[in-house]
């Protein structure tokens, strides 16, 4: 069963997330985690967005995902990911 990792953030520094995504990119792929989307919303349709940009990475299942949170090379990036924005990081199990 299919489990997604989604991100929600707002940049603080373009240049350092840039980094961040980079150096996350393969250590996802590694788990056989692929990226589905990631941008921000050509409209909001209610409420207000304090964090308008998402990215939502699909992996195998929620043993993958996990392992690659927890993953010491995915952790080591913890520093570059809070440098270059603030987000809320979620997981989700397909029904």
């Amino acid at each position: 069963m299919s489990a997604y990792f989604v991100a929600h953030f707002v940049v603080k520094d373009p240049a350092k997330l840039a980094t961040y995504s980079q150096a996350a990119a393969p250590i996802i792929a590694s788990f056989d985690g692929e990226l589905l989307f990631k941008g921000g919303a050509d409209g909001v349709l209610t409420g207000k967005d304090a964090l308008p940009g998402t990215a939502v990475f699909r992996f195998p299942s929620q043993d993958k995902l996990n392992a690659f949170y927890h993953s010491p090379e995915y952790q080591s990036l913890t520093s570059a990911r809070e440098a270059g924005a603030d987000m809320v990081l979620s997981a989700f199990e397909a029904a």
